[in-house]
């Protein structure tokens, strides 16, 4: 019987999948700092998350462009294309993942045509996200402020306490994050903090209410109503 093609709304990796996987790579186990992949080195393997976060940073000085998390796969495409990194991955916390050298994970995607249709769709779709932030950039500053804030948020990054969300991130991560200049930054972090929706400590910040910067970021409000 041919085994069922990937939809939209399947996992990437079938239980089936994930058990195949775990004989052919090696779990690791990093603190929050760990340089997993360094952008333009020429290394042949994957890397499955199994829990925790990676940042995404690529150029100098650094950018952060995209944050993963738990299920996701990095590094694959290189592995496959036996090309230097095109960006840096790195440990925002403890991370634990499955390290798959790159024969094993090539020959496992031509064993498995489900997970290969899988990967391919995933990375249109990181293409298409890619897109859509060109897009949004047009977006006033403020709006994309509280996007990329909300973002971080809903991603399962954030620390929750009784006073917000906090998020290890500093006021130039933003600017990476959304394309704008750090003066704008700084200037809109400044009213969300007057307005009290935005706490800032030492490349640190805190959602203190979700709710409004959500509002803001799907344009219904600004920091100043």
């Amino acid at each position: 019987m041919a085994e069922a093609l990937y939809e939209n709304s399947s996992v990437l990796l079938t239980e089936d999948e994930l058990a195949t996987l775990e004989t052919l790579g090696q779990t690791l186990h990093r603190e929050a700092g760990h340089v997993f992949i360094s952008e333009g080195e020429e290394t042949d393997f994957a890397l499955l998350i199994r829990k925790g976060h990676v940042k995404i940073v690529v150029g100098q000085p650094p950018r952060i462009v995209a944050i993963r998390h738990a299920g996701e796969m990095v590094g694959e495409m290189a592995a496959i294309r036996r090309m230097p990194r095109s960006a840096s991955v790195v440990a925002l916390d403890e991370v634990e993942v499955l390290h798959l050298p790159a024969g094993a994970w090539l020959n496992f995607l031509y064993e498995h045509p489900r997970a290969m249709h899988a990967q391919l769709a995933s990375q249109l779709e990181r293409v298409e996200q890619a897109t859509r932030k060109i897009a949004e950039s047009e977006l006033a500053i403020e709006q994309r402020l509280a996007k990329s804030l909300i973002e971080l948020a809903d991603s399962g990054i954030g620390t929750p306490s009784p006073t917000g969300v906090g998020l290890r991130f500093s006021q130039q991560d933003l600017a990476n994050l959304t394309g704008a200049s750090l003066d704008s930054v700084k200037k809109i972090v400044r009213n969300f903090k007057t307005a009290g929706l935005l706490g800032t400590g030492r490349q640190t910040l805190l959602l203190r209410d979700p709710v409004k910067l959500r509002e803001i970021a799907d344009g219904h409000r600004t920091a100043a109503s």
